[in-house]
């Protein structure tokens, strides 16, 4: 039988995600921060598995760049902080038996730096990548949802391969999240295991693998394609209205046009948002800027974007274009985004541009 495209580097991406769901699940109830430039707290978690992430990725694809959002400079002034990062990046080797296994290859199989110095400077490659149009790079978020996942919530790993601006391979990693009647809630968390990990490679479909605390992970299972319902009103919305950076108001203008209900699910974490749309019942997103100043980070759509669209998901910007991965850091060839099953996509885009015309005439 032959292997299909790219099975390694999906199988190096799940460990390394697998890792750093362990990792960053571990430290949910002792987390130390300091502050973004965003006010949003940052933890010794992001740098942990930012380290671990492009370590395993690195010794496997040497060649490959990579896009983070972390930098290390905060760790070169505080040799203490750095040096307990470290300790949290080896204690995962230390915690091997508790540790659960995919499909044989245990998440302790692939390297991690070796010394502080060397953990330091791989965050920084991350840090230092700019992505681009040409060539492969891998794209992180080590944690999505710092806010959440500080409170126990809703966050997410994500690591993506993407090749010439075009996902090529998506893992997602939602550590806290139980499905609870189809829905994912913020405050709904597993607290038995590790929560769900979604995969997709291009042109293979996508798959969800429930994670246990230790022992054997579950196959990985194929999900079905995605369908809007056929009542328009049963439609179901996702958002996150604590981000000010775009327009809640023509969101649920849409959405209350449709004949739905506004609010629907709420959670904070971008990559969790694009699960809801995946596994937990949402059919669509959106995000409308509130000025042209709004950017939109790559590691915030990256991977998961391509797990929802192999399952016919549609993803344009608010012009109808293709979202460009091979833009940079920022997605700036694009502007907002309109993330919906295929058979309402359409639709939503044309009571987007209707409710924005409006918006900017009055």
């Amino acid at each position: 039988m032959t292997t299909p495209p790219l099975q390694r580097e999906r199988t190096i991406a799940e460990l390394a995600v697998l890792r750093a769901c362990v990792l960053t699940k571990k430290v949910l109830a002792a987390v130390d921060e300091i502050s973004k430039t965003d006010s949003s707290p940052v933890t010794v978690a992001d740098f942990a598995a930012q380290a671990i992430i492009i370590s395993a990725v690195r010794s496997a694809f040497p060649h490959d760049g990579f896009v983070g959002e972390e930098d290390a400079s905060a760790l070169r002034q505080d040799p203490a902080l750095a040096r307990r990062v470290f300790d949290l990046v080896c204690s995962i080797t230390k915690d091997a038996a508790n540790l659960p296994d995919l499909l044989g290859a245990h998440a302790t199989s692939i390297p991690i730096p070796a010394s502080v110095d060397s953990m330091v400077d791989m965050i920084d490659i991350g840090a230092q990548g700019q992505g681009g149009p040409v060539g492969r790079f891998w794209c992180m978020d080590p944690v999505d949802g710092t806010r959440a996942f500080l409170r126990g919530e809703q966050y997410a790993v994500s690591l993506a391969l993407v090749e010439n601006g075009r996902e090529l391979v998506g893992v997602l990693g939602c550590p806290n999240v139980k499905l609870i009647n189809g829905r994912i809630e913020e405050s709904s968390v597993d607290t038995k295991g590790h929560g769900i990990m979604l995969t997709a490679v291009r042109g293979q479909g996508s798959t969800i693998r429930h994670v246990p605390s230790h022992g054997l992970m579950s196959s990985a299972q194929p999900l079905e394609r995605l369908r809007a319902p056929a009542d328009l009103r049963d439609i179901h919305v996702v958002d996150c209205l604590l981000s000010k950076a775009y327009r809640h108001d023509i969101v649920q203008q849409v959405t209350e046009a449709l004949g739905a209900q506004y609010p629907g699910t709420e959670v904070y974490s971008s990559h969790v948002r694009y699960a809801a749309l995946i596994v937990g019942g949402g059919d669509f997103q959106l995000r409308v800027p509130i000025g042209p100043k709004t950017r939109m980070c790559v590691w915030d759509h990256a991977g998961a974007q391509l797990i929802f669209t192999e399952l016919g998901g549609k993803i344009t910007d608010l012009d109808g274009n293709p979202i460009d991965f091979g833009a940079g850091r920022d997605l700036n060839r694009n502007r907002g985004m309109v993330a919906a099953k295929e058979d309402i996509h359409d639709r939503v885009l044309a009571l987007v541009r209707e409710f924005m015309a409006v918006n900017n005439s009055s």
